[in-house]
């Protein structure tokens, strides 16, 4: 295993201070992530960088580096404004969809960017060849182009413990782009759900405009992979505190304390994402249709302080502090309160007796990463007993699947499952735990780490889907001798941005004298069948070639003429019965895009927007594509976007399809190539067989074999062949 070295906000030890002697002492901390975590670091001999919550005396120092603990040194004010303030304020609030919370502050960004690039000079400074660096979660998102920028021969992990949401949500962030370029940076990026990674790699098409295949991002320097792996916790930890001698003592007091009443139980942090107060309109309304309850259930809600100093938090806590008074002011009696309330933290082992004693456990945030309370109940529940209701914002849901499910916002539906649940049969409690029980026991947290570090030495090997760069005279030679000793040759080019360079004005690329001298030498061969497989309609290509004794493809597939034929061929049924609705979009976009225009063929629509300003161009198209998605969906129809065009085509009609006729017609060849520089020409890459020399112009992913730089290597390529096959003295 390669040496990690593991990032993150805070080390995982806190420093603190003897009231009597004014020294500082070292105290490890707690939570699912350090416990994860802790064995990685302390048995790879790898480091962990990260602040240490206070400047630490000499002698902390020397504790620190034997623990292989790096402190990240950073001014007091520009912590504030990185953390409470940018990565608290901004971040964390919009990705759970809170924007109304939102404050986007420059200062709080480049205090965020300064402490960044801090991280990432330490990182540097530690780093060796072939080292693993992990960065972990939302503090610290740009620092992976930090290191990517700095040319470290390492391999760079992030991982976002937080959901990243939907491109329309995200859109709203002022520094969007590099927050976006910043993971970029990673080999692999690792988020809890396939959501999530869905979200970003939309963001990153719609905002930056860069594709992705198959959850990678072809970048100009490396290859980033996305990945969803859900975290787990410790079971084995948390099974040995639940039956510890501590947690049993507390069990029998609560027992004792409860009596024969059921047990509603909620943990959360108190933070506005846990949906606390729907939490008490659920349970309120639940007394309030069935008044029986009152007496039978104590709702026991444990909330976690956090952030205590931030306004919106004191008053979230004094919201909550006077809904709790008031239903048991309302529902309950001398004797006996509905709700106890506790604004506090436990220990490990009160937790676990927590889950033990819970007939229900009640989770409901409206939005979050994941939710480890949900596991970590039903790991403590070997006895099969519980009843786990979970909100579908909790991501862990996902994995838990036996359990109720609840929509927090939905106060009626809510306390429906919480009474299904609290008059559940045992026999069907321990149908819906134990499946539940052993996933989570399974796929616990250690076997997170091992699967996302196992991933990331992967990323050394050769990225997936992208076409090895050739010169064009090392490409010719790998064909020359096929080419030269075949008796019939078939070779497919595409024309705008691969036998030829784009040009500002769609109109304008018409063929040089090179490209026709090419191709007339190849057409006036007896043994090579030369076709101009173009997305152009029909009618320009037989203005540009007609004179050429080639054969022409046009329309991506849709029509073909032949060298010895005056007339074009339609390769299929036309079917126009979109156009007019997509024509309609498409002006709409023409008169909101200064320099795009329309261009009409037979079988297809396409917007052009070579002309338009770069960032706008980009913008529009993406957004054209979505919607066209959208509203298209169930027709008869593909919606292509290549370079600086999206085109709309009747299914159906595709060059892959043209390729077919061609091989059933006059095939077979012994010598077969074809050439194309953007996804509408990825469905012939893909169709044809593994004796095709498929080439891909300029860079990124294709299922073409080999790659060149560009139209002119192509061009280069071809008059190579031709000289083979001169020199061979055939005719």
């Amino acid at each position: 295993m390669k040496r990690p070295i593991l990032v993150s906000n805070r080390l995982p030890v806190t420093i603190g201070v003897d009231p009597t002697t004014g020294e500082q002492n070292l105290n490890d901390s707690s939570g699912g992530l350090v416990t994860g975590l802790r064995p990685l670091h302390e048995g790879s001999g790898g480091l962990w960088v990260g602040y240490p919550g206070a400047e630490p005396s000499e002698e902390i120092r020397e504790q620190l580096a034997e623990r292989n603990l790096v402190p990240v040194d950073l001014d007091p004010q520009d912590y504030v404004d990185y953390y409470d303030g940018y990565a608290n304020d901004a971040i964390w609030p919009l990705f759970h969809y809170f924007t109304e919370f939102g404050s986007y502050v420059p200062e709080q960004f480049e205090a965020y960017r300064r402490v960044n690039q801090r991280f990432a000079d330490v990182i540097c400074d530690l780093a060796e060849p072939g080292d693993a660096v992990w960065v972990h979660d939302y503090h610290l998102m740009l620092v992976p182009r930090m290191l990517r920028d700095r040319g470290l021969d390492v391999h760079i992990g992030f991982f976002l413990h937080i959901p990243f949401p939907a491109d329309e949500t995200f859109r709203i962030l002022p520094q969007r782009v590099e927050i976006l370029r910043g993971l970029l940076g990673a080999d692999l990026i690792g988020m809890h759900t396939y959501d999530y990674t869905y979200n970003y790699l939309r963001s990153v098409r719609r905002i930056l405009g860069i594709e992705s295949q198959s959850g990678s991002v072809r970048m100009r320097d490396h290859n980033v992979r996305v990945e969803a792996h859900p975290l787990g916790i410790d079971t084995q930890e948390f099974i040995t505190q639940a039956y510890s001698q501590e947690a049993e003592r507390f069990l029998t007091q609560l027992k004792r304390n409860i009596g024969d009443r059921q047990v509603i139980l909620g943990i959360d942090r108190l933070d506005y994402t846990k949906g606390l107060l729907l939490k008490l309109q659920a349970f309120e309304r639940l007394l309030e249709r069935s008044p029986r309850w009152a007496e039978r259930v104590l709702f026991l809600q444990l909330a976690v302080p956090t952030r205590v100093g931030v306004e919106t938090y004191q008053n979230l806590k004094n919201e909550v502090e006077r809904r709790v008074s008031e239903i048991n002011g309302i529902h309950g009696s001398p004797l006996l309160s509905p709700i106890n309330y506790l604004y506090q933290t436990v220990t490990p082992g009160e937790l676990c007796a927590l889950y033990r004693v819970a007939d229900v456990c009640f989770v409901s945030p409206v939005r979050d990463g994941l939710n480890l309370v949900a596991k970590e109940y039903v790991a403590c529940r070997d006895d099969g007993g519980g009843t786990l209701v979970i909100s579908e914002f909790a991501r862990a849901v996902s994995e838990l699947g036996e359990a109720l499910r609840v929509n927090p916002w939905d106060i009626e539906g809510t306390a429906d499952e919480l009474e299904r649940a609290l008059e559940m049969s045992l026999g069907e409690r321990n149908e819906r735990m134990m499946p539940m029980r052993s996933r989570v026991i399974q796929n616990d947290v250690h076997l997170w780490v091992r699967d996302f570090m196992t991933s990331l030495e992967d990323t050394d090997a050769v990225p997936a889907g992208v076409p090895p760069m050739l010169t064009s005279t090392v490409l010719a030679e790998s064909l020359e001798a096929d080419f030269k000793t075949a008796e019939a040759s078939l070779v497919m080019l595409d024309y705008d941005g691969s036998l030829r360079e784009f040009s500002d004005r769609y109109e304008d690329a018409t063929p040089t004298d090179e490209i026709l001298d090419i191709l007339n030498s190849f057409g006036q061969r007896n043994d090579v069948m030369v076709f101009i497989n173009s997305g152009r309609d029909h009618q320009t290509l037989r203005e540009w070639f007609g004179d050429c004794p080639i054969d022409l493809i046009a329309e991506h597939g849709a029509w073909m003429k032949l060298a010895d034929e005056n007339e074009w061929r339609l390769l299929g049924v036309l079917d126009t019965s979109w156009k007019s609705d997509v024509a309609a979009v498409l002006e709409n976009y023409v008169e909101r895009t200064p320099g795009s225009r329309i261009e009409e063929k037979e079988t297809a629509l396409a917007w052009h927007y070579r002309q338009t300003e770069e960032t706008l161009g980009n913008w529009q198209a993406l957004e054209l594509v979505s919607v066209l998605e959208n509203t298209l969906r169930g027709e008869p129809v593909q919606v292509l976007h290549g370079a600086k065009v999206v085109e709309i085509r009747q299914q159906g009609l595709t060059k892959a399809r043209a390729y077919d006729l061609v091989l059933e017609r006059f095939g077979p060849f012994d010598f077969e190539l074809a050439t194309g520089d953007d996804r509408t020409d990825e469905d012939l890459f893909e169709h044809v067989g593994d004796n095709v020399h498929t080439v891909k112009i300029g860079s990124g992913n294709s299922a073409a074999k080999v790659a060149v730089a560009s139209p002119r290597s192509l061009r280069e390529m071809l008059m190579a062949l031709l000289r083979a096959k001169t020199e061979l003295g055939r005719p």
